[in-house]
């Protein structure tokens, strides 16, 4: 039967760009065999091995070797599937295991959708994130996870949120349908977004994700989700640290006492032309303040300069080599 029909992908000359084989109860030597036809195919994108219907009633996992099999694929170099649907498909803590350590060699894998596999734990759930998000050679920019967190759904989204700390590629995550995330789960996204300790630590934080699910956020999130849809990442940047840092004026002495070096570059940075929908020029108001305070700078154009050399007293600013590389 599926032995049979997985061999057309073994074929040369195939040109199957899209395989939908969801909602059949494909038996686990059937699942081995379609990992075996895939290690050499070079055409299949998307394969939709959705399977939420047929086992709700299942509690049985699809043992490890049979995914191990099926993951085998992506570790094909020419392998160009792009996009992989598992919903419900009884994917056990080992089974996590596998795919992380399939995905954490492959580059062509953009998007996953392991959705309704609750058989993983915490730990499980831990390893994956840190060895799938942390690889330097994974592609995934979109990965749903619907209906998979019902206890302990806040401790894997803090697992979560500190893996893609350190994944700039990541832009959409699908978590709804995981009702057990709290407020307090969610603050950890919001301070991976946009950590506001400090400035440099806003222009630092992930300015990538701008998709978790069609679900309703805490209006903080959700305000940085749709900053975050900007295409221009510099632009996000700067908007979170005027928002955060800058708003009614606040923290001007902070670029009051930069290196005369660096200001030009803060002044010009503060007074760029960019536009978000339904609201004003948010660089505006600092960069008036701060001129402001700047008034000691300034000459009257016929005043006749002093025999001393003014000086300018300088506090310092302990990251401005870093503040001048990002005001570029």
């Amino acid at each position: 039967g599926w032995q049979l029909f997985f061999k057309c992908l073994q074929n040369s000359s195939s040109s199957i760009e899209e395989l939908d084989i969801s909602s059949n109860n494909i038996p686990d030597e059937g699942v081995v065999a379609l990992g075996n036809a895939l290690k050499n195919n070079t055409t299949l994108h998307v394969l939709d091995f959705n399977t939420d219907h047929i086992h709700e009633q299942e509690s049985t996992c699809v043992p490890a070797t049979v995914w191990q099999s099926f993951f085998d694929c992506l570790h094909n170099s020419k392998s160009a599937l792009q996009y992989i649907i598992l919903r419900g498909c009884r994917i056990s803590e080992e089974g996590l295991d596998v795919i992380a350590n399939a995905l954490s060699t492959n580059s062509t894998l953009n998007t996953l959708d392991l959705s309704n596999n609750l058989q993983g734990n915490v730990t499980a759930w831990r390893r994956f994130f840190t060895d799938c998000l942390l690889s330097s050679n994974s592609s995934l920019e979109g990965l749903c996870l619907c209906e998979n967190f019902t206890e302990d759904a806040d401790e894997m989204v803090v697992d979560l949120a500190r893996a893609l700390a350190h994944d700039k590629r990541l832009a959409a995550i699908d978590l709804s349908e995981n009702p057990s995330i709290s407020k307090t789960g969610w603050s950890h996204f919001s301070r991976l977004l946009c950590d506001k300790s400090s400035i440099v630590s806003t222009y630092e934080s992930n300015h990538v994700i701008n998709y978790l699910g069609a679900q309703t956020l805490p209006p903080d999130l959700d305000m940085l989700i749709h900053l975050n849809k900007h295409e221009n990442k510099r632009a996000v940047a700067r908007e979170k640290i005027l928002r955060y840092h800058f708003r009614h004026g606040a923290n001007i002495q902070k670029i009051h006492d930069m290196e005369l070096e660096v200001m030009p570059h803060a002044i010009s940075w503060l007074s760029r032309d960019v536009y978000w929908t339904g609201r004003e020029r948010s660089g505006l108001t600092p960069l008036y303040e701060l001129l402001r305070t700047l008034s000691s700078l300034f000459e009257p154009k016929n005043t006749a300069m002093t025999s001393t050399k003014r000086k300018r007293v300088v506090i310092g600013c302990p990251h401005a080599t870093k503040l001048k590389s990002g005001f570029a």
